[in-house]
């Protein structure tokens, strides 16, 4: 039986699930009745408020950023691999810096509008150092052309890379890049079952939407697929920028209103059942130094980067 204050929320959701009803019955499609709520900007809304943001832009991005409280970042995982993995495949990161982004690309190039800096070395390295017998990669484009080529040229085709890609670019083919499958569907429409077959050793290659909301591939993958992966299982996730919140350039010049790096951010807290291994961001802002011996630019550059990889314990 309810108490009162049961009976208040219950009769409160029935009211304001018939007024959504209402909403949807007057207006010709979800999407209208979605803009009657609130507006972009509206403390309900996920969308971002540009006035409020400039506002308190030194508090959201201080000069000197602390480590999110709760989560260990492993310092000691990030120097060994600067100091003892990079040096030992960076050499041989010769890929050119420009190419033409046509639909016949199969080459990868440095400068490209996803993968890119030293997120490109990081997973040229990262795949040479632990030769991953299944890539399980959700989200797929530069980063496939990259990986596709480390396995054909440095593991003999040993890594079984499967792309999961609702809408994939022309070039991104089983025959042209020798993957084993190219999966076109939403993430969130692939059977759980599927991600059972990573092992210890394996990838799980993450490069989604970037949006937590219901129903989006970024929940199902933070809610369902992550805490059913094997011990020893990689993880890697995309645009996230520790210790620094998501660039300024893309929250006040381009109005996004990503959230997955805050989705990863409670994940991770209190969380011993995942270790962090290398946050590119967060190697270039705590060890820059390490990057620049490291990458060995002729030209002494460090860069930094948005690819942030942990694993199952």
């Amino acid at each position: 039986m309810l108490d009162d204050t049961s009976q208040s929320g219950a009769s409160w959701r029935c009211s304001e699930t018939q007024n959504v009803l209402r909403v949807v019955q007057m207006t010709q499609s979800p999407e209208e009745a979605a803009r009657l709520h609130v507006p972009a900007g509206h403390f309900y809304s996920p969308i971002i408020d540009l006035q409020d943001l400039m506002a308190r832009r030194d508090q959201v991005w201080p000069q000197n950023p602390v480590d999110p409280p709760g989560v260990d970042f492993n310092g000691a995982s990030h120097i060994d691999l600067l100091t003892n993995v990079f040096p030992t495949f960076m050499p041989d990161y010769q890929y050119p810096e420009v190419l033409d982004e046509s639909a016949d690309l199969t080459q990868f190039f440095t400068r490209n509008s996803q993968f890119s800096w030293l997120d490109a070395r990081a997973l040229f390295v990262l795949l040479r150092h632990w030769r991953p017998r299944r890539v399980i990669e959700v989200g797929s484009g530069f980063s496939t052309l990259l990986m596709a080529d480390v396995n054909r040229r440095f593991l003999d085709g040993a890594s079984e890379i499967t792309a999961i890609e609702p809408y994939p670019r022309d070039f991104l083919s089983t025959e042209r890049l020798g993957l084993k499958d190219v999966v076109v569907k939403k993430v969130q429409d692939v059977p759980l079952a599927f991600f059972d077959q990573l092992q210890a050793g394996d990838l799980l290659f993450i490069d989604s939407s970037h949006v937590s909301k219901t129903g989006s591939d970024v929940n199902h993958l933070f809610l369902e697929v992550l805490p059913r992966l094997k011990s020893g299982v990689r993880i890697h996730v995309h645009d996230v920028f520790y210790p620094n919140d998501y660039l300024q350039d893309w929250v006040l010049g381009e109005g996004r209103s990503w959230n997955e790096q805050y989705m990863l951010q409670c994940f991770l807290a209190f969380n011993s059942a995942f270790r962090v291994i290398f946050g590119c961001n967060y190697a270039f802002t705590r060890h820059f130094e390490l990057v620049r011996s490291a990458l060995a630019h002729p030209n002494g550059a460090a860069f930094s980067g948005g690819s942030f990889y942990l694993e199952r314990v």
